[in-house]
């Protein structure tokens, strides 16, 4: 600012004293200064373009079909189904959600996970109302109200996370399906219970998983100190698996995420999720968990 408070006075000066020379030099100075500005600016575009191109190199999304058949068999097997950066949904024969895996590294994850906190990409709830979610019309008008407030008792909830997939999966069927507020993230609304912070559960679950060497196998979901019959929910286990993931000092650690859909009856919203992380480098199960789809 300063700078061209000082080109000012010299080209009024130059004005006022008549003298051509000192304005002419007053606006080479300007000119040249705007010619700094323009090439910073552009310069800082220029990396902002390349930092972000970067990152969608290293974010490697790419979205693909398998069939029913196929996820069946690779669900719960320490297998490589794709190749990394795929994010895999099975296909609906019978017009409900099977499951989905998404298939990453370390670096990927912390790439997907940039362009989510810097804005690249961008949440958003109109592309989630867009995606195809059976069963969600049977149950969008059941709510209760708490503190004047209505609380929608079930969601348009994913099978991958977001930062996994970048996705709100209106651009791939079978990615989402509709899920309690308590499983997706551990509301009881009708208890008046909301999920404020999770990360005392997120930190409790860390805990068991690196003291009993790496692994956990939760037979019992039911959340210790919390109301009656809550459970834990699919957002623990994805910012779990968030945490155990960019734990790996290799970026080129390799994961699968998987999650797959039960159903008790013919309809079109499950009855439980399970969900599996398996850490392909070293060829172990990270976790496994299976939660009901309960109000």
């Amino acid at each position: 600012m300063k700078k061209y408070l000082g080109i000012l006075l010299l080209y009024n000066l130059g004005k006022w004293c008549h003298q051509p020379l000192i304005t002419a030099v007053a606006i080479a100075w300007l000119g040249y200064a705007l010619y700094q500005f323009v090439r910073r600016h552009g310069q800082d575009e220029a990396d902002d373009t390349s930092q972000n191109q970067a990152l969608l190199d290293s974010a490697q999304v790419k979205y693909r079909y398998i069939t029913a058949a196929h996820f069946e068999q690779t669900m719960n097997q320490l297998d490589k189904p794709g190749v990394l950066g795929d994010v895999l949904v099975a296909e609906m024969p019978q017009g409900r959600p099977i499951g989905a895996i998404a298939l990453l590294t370390t670096g990927m994850l912390r790439a997907r996970q940039a362009m989510v906190q810097t804005g690249i990409v961008k949440r958003s709830d109109e592309q989630r109302k867009r995606a195809y979610t059976p069963g969600y019309d049977l149950v969008s008008h059941d709510y209760v109200k708490v503190a004047g407030q209505k609380i929608n008792l079930y969601h348009r909830t994913h099978l991958l996370p977001f930062r996994f997939t970048l996705s709100e999966g209106d651009n791939i069927d079978g990615l989402l399906f509709t899920g309690t507020a308590h499983l997706n993230h551990g509301d009881r609304p009708q208890m008046n219970y909301l999920m404020m912070s999770n990360q005392a559960r997120v930190n409790q679950l860390y805990s068991i998983y690196q003291n009993n060497h790496y692994r956990l196998v939760l037979n019992n979901v039911q959340v210790p100190g919390e109301p009656v019959g809550t459970h834990y929910s699919l957002d623990d286990f994805e910012q779990l698996a968030t945490r155990i993931i960019l734990s790996k000092k290799q970026a080129e650690t390799e994961f699968k995420y998987e999650a797959s859909c039960h159903y008790d009856t013919d309809g079109l919203i499950p009855q439980s999720i399970t969900v599996n992380l398996w850490d392909l480098t070293h060829q172990v199960l990270a976790f496994t968990v299976t939660l009901p789809n309960e109000v």
